[in-house]
């Protein structure tokens, strides 16, 4: 099943398995670590639920939900809707 970083609860984790967005957010993506079999993290949202915080390689990042949908994931294993 293809799922995205949009289809993730708070506090679920994943891996990065592609990125399909242009390449100027491509690569601004990469800037800070968000590469392929990248660990990222769903922390929170806004209160209106639109962006969503994320946490990646020690970073905390803000993404909007049209662009979260745009990066696919996959289980990450244990960690993977449990607690980290």
């Amino acid at each position: 099943m293809q799922m995205t970083l949009y289809d993730l609860k708070i506090g679920e984790t994943a891996l990065v398995v592609d990125i399909n967005t242009d390449i100027c957010l491509k690569q601004r993506l990469r800037d800070i670590g968000l590469i392929k079999n990248s660990k990222i993290k769903v922390l929170h949202s806004s209160p209106s639920g639109n962006p969503r915080a994320y946490l990646i390689k020690g970073s905390v990042i803000a993404l909007r939900n049209c662009d979260a949908e745009k990066i696919f994931v996959s289980e990450c294993g244990e960690s993977f809707g449990g607690k980290n």
